[in-house]
Order: C-alpha cells, then structure tokens, then sequence
C-alpha cells in the first residue's frame, strides 16, 4: 500500500510538473530566449550529459586498477552428523560450529602497462563524451534557429498577406464605386470580387503555415506553449568575414564531431595496447588476517606475499581480443576519415549557400523597390481611368511575389548562416 501511495504521488508530482512546462509563459520571445529554452528542456541535451556522466563512471573504474582492494568475509556454519575417525571404532555422531572471519587485501604493483592503458583510454573516451555533449547541444542551438526563422519567415509572409487583403478590399471599393458612376464596367467589379476571394485563401494558408510554425519552434525548444509568441526579432544580415581556407581549417579543428572521433581513435589505440598487454605479467601484494575457531575465542593468524602471474595459455583469446581492438581501432580510424569529408562538403555548401542567398537579397531589395513603384503608377493609373483592373492586379502580384521571395532570401540567408556556424564548430549558446 505504501508503494502504491509513493507511486501515485509521484504521478501527481510529474503531472504537475509536466503541466507547467506545457503552459510556460514566454511572453516576448528573441532568438537568444528561444535558445536559452532548449538548452535548459531539450531531451538529447540532457541524454548527451547523462553520457558524458557515464564515461566518467568508466574512467574511475579504470583508475580504480591503481588502488588496493579490501574485502571483508565473516562466515558461521553448523555442522552434524557421522563421522568415522578410525577405521577400527564405529562412527560417531558429532555436532560443532564454526566461526571465521577474514580481511583480506590485494595491491596490484606493476602490470606491465594494463592499467596506464585502460585509464588513457577511458580519458580519451571522456573527451569523446563531451565533444559529443557539445555536438548535441549546437545541434539543437541550430535546430531552434532555423525553426525561428522558419516561424519569422512565415510571420512576415502572413504580413505581406494581409496586406495584400487589405488592398484587394480596397480596389473592390474603388471598383464599386467606379461601376456606381458608370466609370467602370462590371467586370472591373468582379475581377476585384475574385482578386479579394485569392488574397484570402492565401491569408488562410500563409495563418495555418504560420501555426505549423509555432508548433516545429516549440518542438525545438523542447517544450510546449499554449501562448502566441511576441516575435522581438527579425531576419536581419549579419555579415560573416572569413574566406572559405580559414573556415575550412576551423571546422577540421573545432567541429565536435571530428573532436569526438579524434579521441575514439586515441581511445581505441589505447585499448589496442591494453589487449596486447595482456600477455604480460602481472606482480601484486596481498595480505590476509583470519579469524577462526569452534567457538569463541577465535584464534587469529596472518598472511602476507607477493605474487607474480604470468598468463601462459588463455586459448587464444588474447589474441582474439588484440584482433578484435585493432579492428575497432580502424573502424574509428575510417569514421573520422568519412567525417572528415562530410564536415568539408557542409562546410563548402553552406558558404556557397550564404553567398548565393547574399546576392538574392541585393536583388530582391531592387525588385521590391520597382514593384512598389510599378504598384504606385498602376494604381495612380487606375485611377484616372487609364488603366485596367487587371494591370493593378497583376502589379500587386508582382509586389507581393517580390516581397516573399525577399523574405524567403533573408531565411536562406540566417538558415545558411546557422548550418555554417555549426558545421565550423563555433556555435554561440
């Protein structure tokens, strides 16, 4: 009953606590809040913590080689039955007790480089362990930028939507009042009707994107809000002054991934000598004091030596396990190898990537600067009944087109900018 009760408390607790992240107030949201928030709840960051945790377990176990061993053993038994003592005389019943206790303690002296081996090896995987810490925390750092542009993108996008609404219902009044005075034909009305019912299907579209938005961004946070967030940033440039030899050079450095597979390799040589080693001696310490005897008092003796264990014929598994760590050693040879290529290719992509986007958003700043002016003249045009409806409208598509695909070369830009950083190794959180 009691681990019922423990049980069903702990379920409140987790709900409780569940419920609280699922309706967390974020209130105004910047880039620099939306990373602080994956970090402290994001689910692999604490999986790649609880790693670098356990490699430190096993370093201390390799390290644990170097210090003695104590063990302690108090043992009672009771014995009855028949025993013959003498050939010549019937058995006798006999019952006694014994009681012993021992310590007994092991010191390893030398090894022959088994330990030194095992505890480099545990170090470098250590190392391994946190690289990986920090590839998974800057992975989730570039996983929530681009979902925040991803959610920006599709707010302005929304914006320019709306826009387009507000001044379709705007050329639909002009176009009523027009036909009202016989300026206009009735068709100039309709064409409006139509132009009004398409900007509001894009309307509706562009909401909806913007929905999925929220929801991709709150799954790279790692939480779950029900709020609508206050966006305080925009898709700014931010100018990156690095040719690609020195960002090439700085990925092949610092990228976690390459750090990680850097000291597996380290780590796997280790081990590759731990396994040879084991056709070394071994020479070790060991001390034993008992205590014993058919009742008490107990009688006490000691004993103490040094013993020298050399393996002469394990079956062959030593050499199964040096073959066995070589192996290993070129497997985490031949995966630095293929991250090695791989961090080049995402590097070299992304630049080109940030380059191309830089471009497009030189040349859709122009494009937006003529279409607003084209949209200006057609209207003024209209207006005096120079004119038609479908030169506006084709007009107001044309700006609207521009102003997206100026969004759209602002988010390749931020989201090539992001990737790159992450691929370089020098992700900001």
């Amino acid at each position: 009953m009691k681990f019922a009760a423990h049980l069903i408390l702990f379920g409140i607790l987790t709900h409780i606590v569940s419920a609280q992240v699922q309706d967390m107030k974020i209130g105004v949201l910047s880039l620099d809040r939306a990373i602080a928030l994956a970090v402290e709840h994001h689910p692999s960051i604490r999986s790649a913590e609880a790693s670098v945790r356990s490699a430190e377990a096993g370093l201390t176990q390799a390290i644990a080689s170097y210090l003695p061993t104590i063990t302690s053993t108090a043992t009672f038994s009771r014995t009855q039955g028949a025993f013959v003592l003498n050939p010549d005389f019937p058995p006798r019943d006999q019952r006694y007790n014994n009681y012993s206790a021992v310590i007994q303690a092991n010191e390893t002296i030398f090894d022959f480089g088994k330990s030194i081996s095992r505890v480099s090896a545990g170090g470098k995987l250590v190392d391994a362990a946190e690289a990986d810490f920090q590839s998974a925390k800057s992975a989730v750092v570039m996983n929530v930028q681009i979902a925040y542009f991803v959610y920006v993108r599709a707010k302005q996008v929304a914006g320019v939507n709306e826009e387009n609404v507000a001044r379709a219902e705007a050329h639909l009044k002009q176009a009523k009042a027009f036909f009202s005075v016989g300026k206009r034909a009735q068709i100039d009305v309709t064409k409006t009707e139509v132009d009004l019912a398409n900007a509001e299907v894009n309307l509706i579209r562009a909401r909806n994107e913007l929905r999925v938005a929220k929801l991709q961004l709150d799954n790279a946070m790692g939480i779950h809000s029900t709020e609508e967030y206050l966006v305080a940033d925009s898709l700014s440039i931010q100018p990156l002054a690095m040719d690609l030899d020195s960002i090439r050079t700085i990925a092949l450095r610092q990228r976690p991934e390459l750090v990680s597979a850097r000291a597996r390799v380290d780590a796997n040589q280790s081990l590759v000598t731990a396994a040879w080693t084991q056709h070394l001696p071994t020479i070790s310490a060991f001390g034993r004091y008992t205590w014993s005897n058919f009742d008490f008092p107990l009688l006490s003796n000691w004993n103490a030596g040094i013993a020298f264990t050399l393996p002469i014929f394990q079956g062959f598994a030593t050499q199964a396990q040096v073959s066995q760590a070589r192996a290993n050693a070129d497997v985490a040879q031949a995966n630095l190898d293929a991250l090695s290529e791989s961090a080049l290719l995402d590097v070299e992509q992304n630049y080109l990537g940030l380059k191309e986007a830089d471009e497009r958003i030189a040349a859709t700043t122009k494009l937006v600067e003529l279409a607003e002016a084209n949209l200006n003249i057609s209207e003024r045009q209209y207006a005096a009944g120079v004119a038609s409806a479908l030169e506006v409208t084709d007009a107001q598509g044309t700006l609207s087109n521009a102003r997206i695909t100026r969004i759209q070369a602002l988010f390749d830009y931020n989201s090539s900018l992001a990737k790159l950083r992450r691929a370089m190794g020098v992700m900001q959180y």
